[in-house]
């Protein structure tokens, strides 16, 4: 099911921002080892703000965007997978902030992998998913003079419930 233009921007705009924010805190805790300072600290906050943002957009496409992927059996492992990932940040994030210091290392090692893993695979989810609209496109549009004898195919939203 296409994304609505409003919802498709809301959706990019979430996640490019808690991967960058992520990415970024990482690069400076991780790799550049700076002191803990003002900007670590505000890139912890943005990255917090837009994950709960990010959970939300999320939510919002389960009820229409989701369901009906997974009953017209479209994309389901990179659609099942990213959902999947979502969730597993979700859980690592929260056992980061109220998790004990024995959980921490683990959960914040698990986080990051799967953060990166999945700010990979969610454009091959979106690009997967225009690859397949555009086959179909061309499979519904008109080839030599066939398209009077053809019918029109109606949107599958339809009458369906």
């Amino acid at each position: 099911m296409r994304l609505g233009v409003v919802q498709k921007s809301v959706v990019w705009t979430t996640i490019v921002v808690v991967a960058l924010t992520g990415l970024a805190w990482f690069i400076l805790h991780d790799l550049v080892e700076t002191e803990r300072g003002e900007a670590q600290r505000l890139l912890l906050t943005l990255h917090g703000i837009s994950a709960y943002a990010t959970l939300i957009v999320m939510g919002s496409l389960l009820p229409l965007h989701v369901r009906s992927g997974w009953h017209r059996r479209r994309k389901r492992w990179t659609g099942g997978t990213t959902l999947a990932a979502l969730v597993l940040l979700a859980m690592t994030g929260l056992v980061l902030y109220y998790g004990g210091e024995e959980t921490r290392e683990t959960a914040r090692w698990i986080h990051i992998g799967i953060g990166i893993a999945c700010t990979a695979l969610f454009p091959v989810h979106a690009m997967l998913a225009r690859a397949v609209r555009r086959s179909t496109d061309r499979a519904a549009s008109p080839q030599e003079g066939a398209a009077e004898s053809r019918p029109r195919l109606a949107p599958a939203s339809i009458g369906r419930r």
